[in-house]
């Protein structure tokens, strides 16, 4: 099925949705491509290809970085692998091991990668005994960009998606799914990756999982984390 690709930022940020299930639930699975200052094309959290895409996406720019921002996010990367071997693939904690398949041309971690440093703000949301996730920031765009640390599936009809949203507690409200939530037994590392986060200059997010965040986007994050860090969170306004 294919996707059109929708203009978030004007000349830097585009996203795009397509169908996607978990347990037999549709969720959606949201990918973002941001293009740098150099006309380089940064994708994040990569999709089915299709012809209609991969055109949208030539109209940009030449694709140079793939990264998935955590190792559940791995589905389609054989196919883009495959169709462009000119681009460098980024792997997040774990994916290295589980996807020995492929090659990737570096690991993402807490230091941000050169080839978008100076543009890009990125880290590791630590402390899950399964999965880790890279979290990024676009601070030209005051756009904060993540997998699946938080997801907000409001906007699903479906009974099945609403049942599950709902005892993972992110139905009514932008929320860490209560499934990875408790896979985070170390709570100082998690702490310190929120802190982090919220003294990044960002206004919305883009989660790829469910509703985006257009306004307030900062209180959103820091109540989603607020049971982390009760009375506790720092929150730095965006000037």
């Amino acid at each position: 099925m294919d996707c059109t690709l929708v203009e978030w930022t004007k000349d830097r940020i585009w996203y795009c949705d397509m169908p996607y299930r978990l347990a037999g639930a549709p969720i959606g699975h949201r990918m973002t491509v941001i293009r740098l200052n150099n006309n380089k094309i940064f994708i994040h959290s990569p999709i089915e290809i299709t012809p209609t895409l991969r055109q949208q996406i030539s109209q940009l720019g030449d694709i140079a970085y793939v990264v998935t921002p955590n190792k559940s996010h791995n589905i389609y990367l054989s196919d883009w692998w495959l169709a462009y071997p000119q681009a460098y693939f980024y792997a997040p904690p774990g994916l290295i091991h589980k996807r020995s398949d492929l090659t990737f041309d570096d690991a993402l971690g807490n230091k941000t990668s050169l080839h978008w440093q100076g543009q890009l703000l990125q880290t590791v949301i630590r402390g899950s005994d399964t999965m880790e996730e890279i979290a990024f920031c676009d601070p030209q765009s005051k756009t904060l960009i993540l997998g699946d640390a938080l997801a907000w599936m409001v906007e699903s009809t479906h009974p099945l998606t609403f049942a599950i949203a709902v005892l993972n507690g992110c139905y009514f409200k932008p929320a860490m799914p209560l499934y990875w939530r408790v896979t985070f037994r170390n709570h100082t590392q998690l702490r310190q990756s929120i802190q982090e986060i919220l003294t990044w200059p960002f206004e919305r997010i883009i989660l790829s999982h469910g509703k985006v965040i257009n306004s307030d986007a900062k209180a959103h994050f820091s109540t989603a984390f607020s049971w982390l860090m009760p009375h506790k969170l720092k929150m730095t306004t965006t000037k």
